[in-house]
């Protein structure tokens, strides 16, 4: 969806505006809750409970400062040196070490 609203450009004005748009609206409402919800769902939690560890854990643990620490600049990568066909790969990549981590930030 990121081309059909912010084009496909690699200039600055392109990349910063996609970064923005990842990092403040997809990331914090929707990928990093995503996966207490589901890991929620896999130990018997209720949909609030899971609410609430997520809240917690960025709230107490910065789970979405890290976050933002490894993928500002891997977005800023992505979206303008990356070409698009090594993308989902690049980012992919990226992800398994993000998911160890943030495993380990959930285990406590």
């Amino acid at each position: 969806f990121m081309p059909k609203y912010f084009g496909t450009s690699t200039d600055f004005k392109t990349v910063v505006s996609k970064v923005i748009a990842d990092m403040g609206f997809i990331t914090p409402l929707i990928c990093i809750p995503m996966a207490y919800f589901v890991k929620g769902l896999l130990v018997g939690d209720s949909f609030s409970v899971s609410l609430q560890n997520y809240w917690g854990d960025v709230v107490h643990r910065g789970v979405l400062f890290k976050n933002w620490m490894i993928f500002v600049p891997v977005q800023c990568l992505t979206f303008s040196v990356i070409p698009p066909h090594f993308r989902v790969s690049f980012v992919a990549f990226v992800s398994f070490f993000w998911v160890i981590l943030l495993s380990c930030i959930l285990s406590g």
